[in-house]
């Protein structure tokens, strides 16, 4: 593995491989680095913009997309309230009927 000197006089191991650099329009928007790990960024901003902090990833031919997946606590309130007392007693009866046949 090769060394490399840096500025401060400290040396950091290189693979020696060197990745192509990456082709973007000016202006496309924030750059997001992956790490040794494999880890990357999203900044706040967008996540913040799209109230996400998980993403499901899904790769296109030249490119990722990564789609915010909401949290279920935006889905409160969208149904009307359940009765589950009724809907354990429908359970209860069909189970009951299935028996007796």
């Amino acid at each position: 593995m090769k060394q490399k000197s840096l500025r401060s006089g400290k040396t950091k191991k290189s693979t020696g491989v060197h990745e192509p650099v990456a082709e973007y329009l000016a202006g496309a928007g924030p750059v997001i680095v992956v790490d040794a790990t494999g880890r990357m960024v999203l900044p706040k901003k967008i996540r913040d913009h799209f109230n996400a902090k998980r993403f499901e990833v899904r790769a296109k031919e030249g490119y990722i997309e990564l789609i915010p997946v909401k949290p279920l606590d935006v889905l409160f309130g969208i149904l009307p309230e359940i009765d589950m007392e009724k809907i354990y007693r429908e359970h209860d009866l069909e189970v009951e009927e299935e028996d007796a046949e």
